[in-house]
């Protein structure tokens, strides 16, 4: 097979897109066997028809409407990983069971494409998967570290068909467990293992850093997870973000190149799909999709964020639901300037611009103030 480096123009810049990746998932549907043929066609015709919805909304109320919520479903975590963009964020006073279901109502009715489940570790709360069971028509993806998995939450995941569960890895044992803690990565190994056993359509999650590039965008590394029967990775770029940020992981601009080209090689002959962040978010015109653009984060207590690595807020969902987030001039604001979605040397362009999206927020915030007291 003819690599996609050797597709010259208009045609290399499509294979590299967002659309060969839907492209490739349907030439995998067998691979999963009915399940997963039958999860992505539905997936399919949700999405279309949510998408029909969404442009409707956005004409009918002249709003930017996301196609994709991020929602951190809580900030507790049963593990305490090197570099965590979260660690350290307040736990107390987290949405409830009600409050999320109305979230997703909402957002399906405004037709919104997908919901990405992460934290904290989401299986902590043992309501989520009879929320996830209560929304079918929106395509929910889950983030998780597998220690929580079970052959009964296995069982249950393998049945729906609106779930991709996606278990963090960090490469091979070794930067696993140092990232992770001790038997990190046997826990993942068997968390996929039951994953696969119940017939549910699942991949792996990995965080990009200088240290552990090279192992990731290798044929040992992709061929493994393959073993695993992972039918999708996501393989997203450290951000020096969070508590304890690691100034030594963030990559250079050669690894990121290598890194860039061992991913599309990799697209044109592996049997699975392969999404990395930034680059399959910012595109060739180099655009982040936050601040509500094409996705915005809801933190666990229902904080309105641009995007999970800028904990930044002065809209809350408890106060308007998602129509406050479609309405904020906070991220109105970010999205009017361009310079703010442009990112130069770190993976995400608002974290690299954080202290004039910060002002912009104060801003918002005494806006806000001076209209109340009028």
């Amino acid at each position: 097979m003819k690599s996609k480096q050797n597709i010259p123009g208009s045609t290399r810049r499509k294979a590299e897109g967002i659309g060969s990746l839907a492209r490739q998932a349907y030439y995998l549907m067998g691979r999963k066997g009915l399940h997963g043929a039958s999860l992505l066609i539905g997936a399919a015709i949700r999405l279309q028809r949510a998408n029909r919805r969404r442009k409707y909304f956005a004409a009918k109320h002249n709003l930017v409407v996301p196609t994709v919520l991020v929602v951190s479903v809580t900030m507790v975590c049963n593990y305490d990983c090197l570099g965590c963009y979260s660690r350290g964020r307040s736990d107390s006073g987290e949405l409830s069971k009600a409050e999320l279901s109305s979230l997703f109502n909402e957002a399906q009715n405004i037709g919104l494409l997908a919901a990405v489940l992460t934290g904290g570790e989401p299986l902590m709360r043992d309501d989520l998967l009879d929320i996830v069971e209560m929304h079918p028509q929106i395509l929910f993806i889950m983030i998780t570290n597998g220690s929580l998995m079970t052959p009964e939450k296995a069982a249950a995941i393998g049945r729906m068909q609106n779930l991709v569960v996606l278990v963090s890895i960090e490469g091979n044992r070794d930067f696993t467990d140092r990232r992770r803690g001790d038997g990190a990565h046997q826990v993942v190994l068997k968390a996929m293992a039951m994953l696969k056993e119940s017939g549910a359509f699942f991949g792996f999650a990995a965080t990009n850093n200088a240290r552990n590039s090279g192992y990731l965008g290798s044929d040992e590394f992709i061929d493994n997870m393959i073993e695993q029967s992972c039918s999708v990775g996501l393989i997203t770029e450290y951000v020096p973000c969070g508590q304890e940020p690691l100034s030594e992981w963030v990559l250079d601009a050669m690894q990121r190149k290598l890194f860039r080209q061992r991913i599309l090689e990799m697209r044109s002959k592996k049997p699975i799909v392969l999404v990395q962040f930034p680059q399959d978010e910012y595109g060739e015109a180099n655009i982040c999709s936050g601040a509500g653009r094409a996705s915005l984060h809801i933190n666990s207590q229902g904080g309105i964020e641009p995007c999970p690595f800028v904990p930044l807020s002065c809209d809350n969902i408890r106060q308007g639901g998602l129509m406050a987030a479609l309405k904020s001039s906070f991220l109105a604001s970010i999205r009017s300037r361009p310079n703010l979605l442009s990112r130069e040397h770190l993976a995400c362009s608002l974290y690299e611009h954080y202290s004039e999206v910060e002002a912009l927020l104060e801003h918002s915030n005494a806006k806000a103030v001076n209209s109340r007291g009028q």
